[in-house]
């Protein structure tokens, strides 16, 4: 699957980042000096990258015009197109592989002494279209096809790509280009038009005075340059694993086939290429509809009472294949007031009711927190002794402390609703200013004085509460006989 995956960034790198690369960088180009323009890309990315960048960049930027007019473009884009693939394909596959072995001939041996292609190296074999192989060769005709339509499709204009024909390359063009073109073309880096400019003594002196990288990178940005007026937006594409026609899997395919013949490995049909450059993850939706299964085969022995010990977990990985099923264990056990015992699934439910509602003064709000620590010690105690409330929490806001407020009636008389939001809105993570701050004239005052401008995020937090029908409190009591605190479960007041 590696050598697919190198298909596909090799896919990637030709028919996005490159054309990309053009767009981005044609107005620089076109306003700014050879120099000062290369100087920018070597600051940007250093020397290798840089060189690289402008080798592409002088390949990309064809010296030709799209004029719509002009019955011969599509022609010489095609002619040129192919002689770009052929180089490309001899550059790949022979002319690297041969470069490789020259760096470490076959009998070569790494620093510890040991044979240094061995072991995960594999020794590579170089791949040409003179090949007798004619596995290799058909590869190799149906690489320089795909590779040449896509770079067609890069420079045609929208009114002559939807035309559909004018970018098809058929076996026999790629035959007749690698019959005229692979013996001549080793270097790859031959451009759009470039018979142009071929002659162009500018050219030949650029590449042959290299004093320096900066002098290289301008040698190679010249014919950029030069043919940079006036130039087009490049067509960017982006891998299309589902669509048969655009001729992607088939690059992709011959592309990474290719490779693996280089390396001793066996090739792949074109269905496991668009499974892996695709990414496809296979047997998802088996996978959810086992798993939904699974999960109301729990819900009805839920609904149907059976003990935990009937119950399952399950692990499944259908692709090994493996299922294995695991009883599960009991929810954790805290210790609680009088002795008794709570999980995380636990809860103290409080409801307002429409009694609840009715203020000590008559008026009507939410359940006032003196009447919520009544029902809240009563439901704590059970068959026990009535414990006392220490404090009271919503998430980080500490709203009641009974060292504060036991006598506090202004607190204790306020709506639990009111006192949350009057944290939220406070800003104080811990007594929201009970030490001795200003909660406003009115009772029904929801924010009070001190929350003059609000924050996006409280502004939420509050609409949050608002729009929901219950408050999950966090309660801590104390046993009168032995002065000990426990943390009740969570204490959830429907409103």
């Amino acid at each position: 699957s590696h050598t697919i995956q190198w298909g596909r960034d090799l896919f990637d790198g030709l028919f996005c980042r490159r054309p990309g690369q053009v767009n981005d960088n044609v107005d620089d180009v076109s306003s700014m000096s050879v120099e000062d323009f290369a100087k920018m890309i070597l600051h940007k990315l250093g020397d290798d990258a840089a060189l690289e960048v402008a080798a592409e960049m002088g390949e990309d930027f064809a010296s030709f015009s799209s004029k719509e007019d002009d019955s011969d473009y599509v022609e010489r884009v095609r002619e040129a197109s192919l002689r770009w693939a052929v180089n490309l394909a001899d550059s790949l596959f022979r002319a690297s592989i041969e470069d490789l072995l020259k760096q470490h001939p076959i009998d070569s041996v790494d620093e510890d002494g040991e044979p240094f292609w061995s072991g995960t190296r594999r020794t590579p074999k170089v791949l040409s279209y003179g090949d007798r192989d004619d596995v290799v060769i058909g590869y190799i005709v149906e690489f320089v096809r795909s590779a040449a339509r896509l770079r067609v499709e890069m420079y045609l204009p929208p009114s002559l790509s939807q035309e559909g024909e004018a970018s098809k390359i058929s076996v026999q063009d790629a035959v007749s280009a690698l019959e005229s073109n692979g013996s001549a073309s080793s270097n790859g880096q031959e451009q759009l038009g470039s018979d142009e400019n071929s002659d162009d003594p500018d050219n030949a002196a650029a590449a042959d005075s290299t004093p320096n990288v900066l002098s290289e990178v301008m040698g190679r940005l010249d014919s950029a340059k030069k043919n940079c007026a006036n130039h087009e937006s490049l067509n960017v594409v982006e891998f299309e694993k589902d669509d048969e026609s655009n001729g992607h899997v088939a690059f992709v395919s011959a592309a990474s086939n290719l490779r693996a013949l280089c390396y001793g490995i066996a090739p792949v049909d074109a269905m496991e290429t668009r499974r892996v450059a695709g990414r496809i993850v296979p047997a998802m939706i088996t996978t959810t509809a086992f798993v939904s299964a699974l999960s109301c085969m729990e819900l009805l022995k839920m609904l149907m009472g059976l003990p935990l010990r009937d119950h399952r977990n399950a692990f499944v990985n259908l692709a090994l294949p493996f299922f294995a099923f695991t009883a599960p264990l009991p929810a954790e056990e805290m210790a609680g007031l009088n002795g008794q015992t709570y999980t995380l699934w636990d809860r103290i439910v409080v409801k307002e009711g429409k009694k609840g509602k009715t203020l000590d003064d008559g008026e009507v709000g939410g359940m006032t927190l003196k009447k919520f620590i009544k029902k809240v010690s009563r439901k704590a105690a059970g068959d026990g002794e009535t414990p006392e409330i220490s404090t009271v929490s919503y998430g980080p806001y500490m709203i009641y402390a009974n060292f504060l407020h036991g006598d506090d009636d202004e607190i204790l008389n306020r709506p639990v609703l009111d006192l949350v939001k009057e944290a939220i809105t406070s800003g104080d993570d811990e007594m929201f200013d009970l030490m001795g701050g200003d909660y406003g004239d009115e009772q029904g005052d929801d924010v009070g004085g001190a929350a003059a401008e609000l924050t996006s995020e409280q502004i939420e937090e509050v609409n949050d509460l608002d729009r929901r029908s219950f408050l999950d409190l966090s309660v801590i009591v104390e046993d009168i006989e032995t002065g000990e605190e426990f943390e009740l479960p969570p204490v959830r007041l429907i409103k």
